[in-house]
């Protein structure tokens, strides 16, 4: 990328005459910078160790005064707007395809995914610009934002995925069986509800030529159920009659009506009270307003046998969570003893 390019694309002002002109990359972390990369700074800490890995080229929104002259030190108003637009323009030089699934069909192909040229987009814009400008070509790029993929001006390809050999043998809330190209494979990771989303991952990694195992399959972030014991500690899978249960909205209704079907144990489902729930489910439903409050009502719902299924919360910002309040507790009990 040439500097004029990199100037008039952000708006950025160039704040000394450096030496060079172009640079060969863009490094977001500064133990990725290398000889000839420009440096998106969002610290000024940061900056001395990209300068010692080679940058060429610096860009940022903080304060600084030039401390090598030889190198661009370009500042712009807002990293946050300027990180788009050098997307945009690394991706004119460099092309990339770009393909936008629906979230679970996203989630099933990167669960069951070993093609090391397939990368998965976070869905931190952050960690996603630096998976792209890391990419090599002939990478197979997917997204389930589309929002950021248009913010980047992203070239996105639409797949019609190929068809799938497979025939249902049993299938449960939690649990299927199948035969699929010609392959048994028994009690996946996997509800009976979403089948078809796994079909049409396969189908699709099938049709861009892939490869994928089934044998890598577990339970996506949009239906992840965890098996408790009383202290809402992870136990092995089907170990307990405690589940909590991680839902997104973005589930098909189907996966819903299964949900209310639920009859051998209690079923609750807890809801942010910041977030819509549009979906007519017959189950008591708790609203919360904080962690702190979440936290206090599953203290007590753990005591007895059920599935508490939680709506738009990830498993791992709970546990890190619940973790964090009993080291918290640990401590305040603690004090004084030594």
């Amino acid at each position: 990328m040439r500097l004029e390019n990199v100037l008039a694309v952000t708006g950025g002002r160039l704040l000394n005459t450096p030496s060079i002109s172009r640079f060969d990359d863009v490094a977001l972390y500064p133990h990725r910078a290398k000889r000839g990369s420009l440096f998106v700074a969002r610290s000024v800490e940061e900056i001395d160790e990209a300068l010692k890995n080679g940058a060429y080229g610096i860009v940022t929104d903080k304060k600084v005064v030039p401390t090598d002259e030889e190198v661009a030190w370009i500042a712009v108003d807002s990293l946050h707007s300027t990180l788009p637009k050098l997307l945009r323009l690394w991706l004119v030089i460099y092309h990339r395809d770009f393909y936008a699934l629906k979230r679970s069909v996203f989630e099933f192909c990167k669960s069951v995914s070993s093609n090391p040229n397939a990368i998965f987009l976070s869905d931190d814009s952050l960690e996603a610009s630096e998976e792209i400008f890391t990419s090599k070509e002939g990478s197979a790029i997917f997204s389930a934002d589309p929002l950021f993929l248009e913010r980047i001006g992203a070239r996105v390809v639409y797949v019609e995925p190929s068809k799938i050999e497979n025939r249902v043998v049993k299938g449960s809330l939690f649990l299927t069986s199948a035969v699929i190209d010609g392959l048994f494979y028994e009690d996946l990771h996997l509800p009976a509800s979403l089948y078809p989303l796994l079909l049409e991952a396969l189908g699709t990694l099938e049709k861009l030529d892939l490869a994928y195992s089934l044998a890598k399959l577990d339970f996506i972030p949009s239906f992840k159920p965890v098996f408790v014991d009383v202290r809402l500690q992870e136990v092995p899978f089907g170990e307990s009659d405690r589940v909590l249960l991680f839902i997104s909205g973005n589930l098909p209704p189907k996966c819903y009506e299964d949900l209310e079907k639920i009859k051998w144990t209690e079923a609750k489902i807890f809801i942010p009270t910041q977030i819509k729930f549009v979906y007519d489910i017959k189950l008591p439903t708790i609203k919360y307003e904080s962690e702190t409050e979440l936290l206090g009502i599953l203290e007590k719902e753990a005591k007895r046998p059920g599935y508490l299924i939680f709506f738009e919360k990830k498993s791992d910002s709970l546990f890190n969570t619940l973790y964090r309040f009993r080291d918290e507790e640990s401590s305040q009990s603690n004090k004084g003893l030594f």
